[in-house]
């Protein structure tokens, strides 16, 4: 590779890290509570981005939501390891990553149905970048996972990402294991399929009306724990 290649690709990888308050010499402080949290979930335009004035200069400094480049966190953290792990700070590093997000799949069913696409006042338009998200999640995947195959990153007995989705959760056939409260609401399950599905289309977000749906959501995360717990246990203890 040319130097000019190799500075091209550098400048194009430096452009898309994230970059923390810390980076750019903002002092945390100052910033309200309901500011950091605004700035910390907003998808433009529906909320944020927040705008910092830069001191004594005529420009702004625009905050939002770090799932745009980020959704899990999964990958800043992994940067974080591995240089800790290239620093002989940590010998191994494991990252669990809980992902509650409207599942990809689920949105696309729905689109199927509607006879207008991506109407101006009725559809939801995040569809829009989950399916750059999508792309980008397939393509970053298959390059760590090649990249530990030839060595170019630690092996996966050094450096494990376990990602726990709360719709892979295993129900039992006869349903015993399901909430009483969506039996008290008459909800409608007859297989673990069902189950399944109507998990998926619960649209995660800060409060659920449905009491079935808030306890079917806590016991699925918990099922996916369990499910995974003798993976987790025996990276530690090797």
């Amino acid at each position: 590779m040319t130097e000019e290649a190799e500075s091209i690709l550098r400048v194009r990888w430096e452009a898309l890290q994230s970059k923390t308050p810390q980076d750019v010499g903002l002092n945390v402080c100052q910033v309200k509570v309901a500011g950091a949290v605004a700035g910390s979930m907003s998808f433009p335009p529906v909320i944020g981005p927040i705008s910092f004035h830069v001191a004594d200069q005529d420009q702004y400094w625009h905050a939002g939501d770090g799932g745009l480049s980020d959704n899990t966190g999964a990958e800043s953290l992994l940067m974080v390891f591995l240089k800790q792990l290239q620093e002989k700070k940590a010998r191994r590093a494991l990252i669990i990553a809980f992902d509650s997000s409207f599942p990809f799949s689920v949105g696309g069913r729905v689109l199927n149905f509607r006879s207008e696409g991506f109407s101006l006042f009725n559809y939801d338009f995040s569809r829009i970048p989950s399916i750059m998200e999508e792309r980008s999640i397939a393509y970053r995947a298959m390059f760590f996972r090649v990249a530990q195959r030839q060595g170019l990153l630690p092996g996966h007995r050094t450096l494990s990402v376990v990602m726990l989705r709360h719709t892979d959760a295993e129900w039992k056939e006869d349903l015993s294991d399901l909430p009483d409260s969506c039996r008290k609401e008459g909800v409608n399950l007859k297989s673990p399929k069902e189950v399944g599905e109507h998990l998926a289309g619960i649209v995660t977000r800060l409060w659920l009306k449905s009491i079935c749906d808030r306890d079917l959501i806590l016991t699925a995360a918990a099922k996916v724990v369990a499910q995974n717990e003798e993976k987790i246990r025996k990276f530690l203890e090797q």
